[in-house]
C-alpha cells in the first residue's frame, strides 16, 4: 500500500498580540488570539518587551479553553527580552478551543510594569493556497 500524497500547500500563519499588565489578572485565563477550526499550532513564543515587577516571580501559561497550559506551563516572563518557546502538541483546534488563552501568575506584591508579546505559528488542516506536484 502506498501513501496518498497531499498536493495542497499553504504558508505558515503567524498571529501575535501584545499583552500589558493592565490586560491580565493573576491566575485568570484571558483570551488572547482567535484560531480557526482545524488549526494546528506548530510553534511560537512569548517575548517580554517590558520587565514584569512582581515581588518574586512572573510566569505565563499558554493554552486554550480545554487545557490552560497546552503550549506553555509557567514560562518565565519576568526579565526584559525573555524569549520562551511554545511547545507544539499536534492538537487540532475545534470551535470549543477556538481561542488561545494566556494565564499570568504574579509572584506577589503590587506590580506596576510588564508587557509581553505572544506569537503563535499555525497552519489549518484541509486548507490549501496552491498545489505542488
Amino acid at each position: 500500500m502506498s501513501i496518498t500524497r497531499n498536493a495542497g500547500r499553504q504558508e505558515l500563519i503567524v498571529a501575535h498580540v501584545d499583552i500589558n499588565l493592565a490586560d491580565v489578572v493573576t491566575a485568570v485565563a484571558q483570551a488572547a488570539i482567535d484560531l480557526p477550526p482545524n488549526a494546528i499550532v506548530t510553534g511560537g513564543r512569548t517575548i517580554t518587551t517590558e520587565a514584569w515587577n512582581s515581588t518574586s516571580t512572573d510566569v505565563m501559561s499558554v493554552g486554550d479553553a480545554t487545557s490552560a497550559s497546552r503550549y506553555l506551563s509557567g514560562g518565565n516572563i519576568r526579565a526584559l527580552a525573555a524569549n520562551v518557546p511554545l511547545v507544539p502538541t499536534g492538537f487540532v483546534h475545534t470551535p470549543v478551543e477556538k481561542q488561545i488563552t494566556v494565564t499570568w501568575t504574579s509572584g506577589g506584591g503590587s506590580p506596576t510594569t510588564g508587557k509581553v508579546r505572544l506569537e503563535v505559528h499555525y497552519f489549518v488542516k484541509g486548507r490549501a493556497a496552491f498545489t505542488q506536484g
